[in-house]
């Protein structure tokens, strides 16, 4: 059975964060059943974050791991300041929270996706060495597109960066089982 809150007690983000440890575990339940607003306030909510670019997606986690993702969704997403977030309506500001929520792990599953496990020799040659994290892809898309300023591969929509990864990584694999099929030819 769903426990009703009661919108009167808390009207703002403010009063959900001063009543959050208070609320019981129906309750909590019951606040992640609600849905993304289309807006809040006067301002449209985004309905899912494949407008961001590879900066502002970095940016929601930064922010979200210092200061909470409530924080992080009211500067990223809606250009609030903390303040102005405090004072947002607080369900609409939930349902924008599970929307965000939901899609980063989304999105994290996509670049997951485009892992694959190294081979003895890679490993031998020491690939794990080679992960420079989310700088080393906006240096990788920025020599791919011949960019000289990686700032310009941060403002790049991270949809454009995670699909010429995705389609060089299967030409890479492409490439790859070729050259093996061949090397078998050759070797008849």
């Amino acid at each position: 059975m769903k426990t009703k809150i009661k919108r009167t007690q808390m009207k703002t983000l403010g009063d959900l964060l001063k009543w959050e440890p208070y609320l019981g575990q129906q309750i909590r339940h019951d606040l992640l059943d609600i849905p993304c607003p289309e807006f809040i306030g006067a301002k449209e909510a985004p309905q899912d974050l494949n407008a961001l670019t590879l900066e502002q997606l970095i940016q929601l986690e930064q922010i979200g791991a210092q200061k909470g993702v409530f924080f992080a969704i009211g500067e990223v997403l809606l250009g609030l300041t903390d303040a102005q977030t405090l004072q947002a309506p607080a369900y609409e500001m939930v349902g924008l929270r599970n929307m965000v929520v939901a899609e980063q792990e989304r999105i994290a599953t996509l670049f997951e996706s485009l892992n694959r496990e190294p081979n003895a020799d890679e490993v031998m040659a020491g690939i794990e060495k080679l992960n420079f994290g989310l700088f080393g892809l906006a240096d990788w898309y920025a020599k791919r597109m011949h960019i000289t300023d990686h700032d310009a591969a941060f403002k790049t929509p991270w949809v454009r960066i995670w699909q010429c990864r995705s389609n060089d990584l299967r030409e890479a694999e492409f490439e790859r089982k070729l050259q093996e099929i061949q090397i078998h030819k050759s070797n008849r």
